[in-house]
């Protein structure tokens, strides 16, 4: 996926709190990290039911390392997906 402009949203359930985790590509303009905002509201209004704010949800933006490979193994299996 070399090269692919994909901006990835995750709900992090670690402890006390979720966290919003938002992972955009390295050299992403802030001007196109800040579009995501109707779909983060979204997501926000889906898990807490309140549209206009975060209700104390934190978000996360991460702009994603530069990955030559990925692989992915099935731990129960230990082989390649």
């Amino acid at each position: 996926m070399p090269n692919q402009k994909v901006a990835e949203i995750q709900l992090v359930r670690d402890g006390v709190q979720p966290v919003l985790k938002v992972t955009v590509p390295k050299g992403t303009k802030l001007s196109d990290t800040l579009k995501l905002q109707p779909a983060i509201s979204d997501i926000l209004g889906k898990l807490k039911g309140c549209l206009p704010c975060n209700s104390g949800v934190p978000i996360w933006f991460h702009e994603r390392e530069e990955i030559e490979d990925l692989v992915k193994i099935d731990l129960a299996t230990m082989k390649r997906m």
